[in-house]
């Protein structure tokens, strides 16, 4: 609900764009530390227990954002928030894989979940609010996890410090890295961009509604198409997608580049996790992992948005997203090769 209105909330706080870059970046680098360690918890643990304890570090920390109050404090609590946002995504992705569910359909409805957190940011428009309400959300998804069942998993040996599985699956980490490095900077900068072509915090919230609503329509499609040939795809289309936000008018024009991008993320999401779920032993470290480079991409497309706005204006932003794509599928076909694991 909250993050798409922290870049106006930084700079009405006194922030700079430069540091508005920075605060982005705190919460990606903690979300990168806390994917990766809690990713091989997951394997190590038992799924459930490492979802409850996610749940309930995000209720203490979406609601301590209440109390920011100026740049460094702000950039605090989002370090707090974002390190709590990487405690249970991979955990709750092996759960699925385990009982061998659609991963597809079950990230749609986190992009549902997007979509519905957008509206009601747009409707409300109060951060204020929007922290208190995230807070609580986290409270009901918590109730909720307590009732998953404690599923049985194989037994992983897990090293917390192994890079095996990065290294063996470098193609597909790389290139999502580089790719969603480009996307976050355009998202760190794009509400200021909304903004300057006269876009008001309702219509905001309804043009960043666009782009998960059309997730949940696309993300449950994919099953039965090949990983590698979506992945491609998904490249491909987020060049035209981050391309064409240089070129338009005004913000109703921005429309049809939020489908393309929507479709873009929802390939490349959900093939990229079903690869290294099905490629790899260790499956909540492989989708940790790839959860750890959101949240590095975060560190770097913030710094990379921040600075590009910064010195050169929002067009950059947009071309350096699009090269970045570009930079992406071209890795991706060079360096993605299959290394399938077996049980010993």
């Amino acid at each position: 609900m909250s993050i798409i209105f922290i870049p106006l909330f930084a700079e009405s706080l006194g922030a700079t764009y430069f540091e508005i870059g920075l605060i982005s970046a705190v919460f990606g680098a903690t979300s990168f530390l806390s994917s990766f360690i809690f990713g091989k918890a997951a394997d190590i643990h038992r799924l459930k227990s490492v979802v409850i304890f996610g749940l309930a570090v995000s209720v203490i920390a979406f609601f301590l954002q209440i109390f920011a109050y100026d740049p460094l404090s702000l950039a605090i609590t989002r370090g707090f928030a974002g390190f709590s946002v990487g405690m249970y995504p991979a955990a709750l992705i092996a759960y699925v894989h385990y009982q061998k569910r659609s991963i597809g359909k079950f990230s749609s409805f986190g992009a549902l979940g997007w979509m519905a957190g957008y509206l009601l940011a747009g409707f409300i428009g109060n951060i204020i609010y929007l922290f208190a309400l995230s807070s609580l959300f986290y409270c009901f998804a918590l109730i909720s996890a307590l009732r998953m069942d404690d599923i049985e998993k194989p037994t992983i040996h897990v090293t917390y410090f192994s890079i095996d599985t990065f290294v063996s699956n470098i193609g597909t980490y790389l290139s999502f890295f580089l790719r969603h490095s480009g996307a976050v900077a355009v998202w760190t900068i794009f509400p200021l961009y909304l903004v300057s072509l006269g876009a008001n915090t309702f219509w905001i919230g309804m043009i960043y509604a666009i782009n998960p609503a059309v997730q949940f329509l696309v993300m449950r499609r994919l099953d039965g198409f090949r990983n590698e040939q979506i992945i491609v795809w998904g490249y491909l289309l987020s060049v035209v997608a981050f391309a064409s936000y240089a070129i338009v008018p005004n913000y109703f024009l921005i429309i049809p580049g939020m489908i393309v991008v929507a479709g873009s993320w929802s390939f490349l999401y959900v093939g990229s996790n079903q690869l290294l779920v099905e490629r790899n032993i260790d499956k909540a470290t492989a989708a940790g992992l790839l959860n750890s480079m959101i949240g590095g991409s975060g560190i770097a497309g913030a710094l990379m948005g921040g600075i590009l706005l910064q010195f050169y204006g929002f067009v950059a932003v947009f071309i350096g997203a699009s090269g970045l794509s570009l930079l992406s599928f071209a890795i991706f076909r060079l360096f993605d090769k299959p290394q399938a694991q077996e049980f010993s």
